[in-house]
């Protein structure tokens, strides 16, 4: 799947390019603080896996329907 860049970065982008220069050169604390803060918060996202999973499969017979709802993480059982 392409990941689509929007022609006018937005404010976080701009952010995180800035922490990551800065924070590779060290010159500034603060800039190094953030760009590790940036790095610790993707990956604890990655770790605590917040991506949507597969639920239930079913095959639909003729008459029957479908109702779909959103879902959060916390409704569904870990495997």
């Amino acid at each position: 799947m392409a990941v689509r860049m929007p022609l006018v970065p937005t404010a976080s982008m701009l952010l995180v390019r800035k922490a990551m220069v800065e924070g590779f050169k060290g010159e500034n604390r603060l800039w190094r603080y953030v760009m590790l803060a940036i790095i610790a918060r993707r990956l604890l996202r990655r770790l605590m896996d917040s991506d949507a999973r597969t639920v239930a499969v079913e095959r639909l017979l003729p008459g029957q329907s479908l109702i779909l709802r959103g879902v959060t993480s916390r409704d569904v059982p870990k495997r």
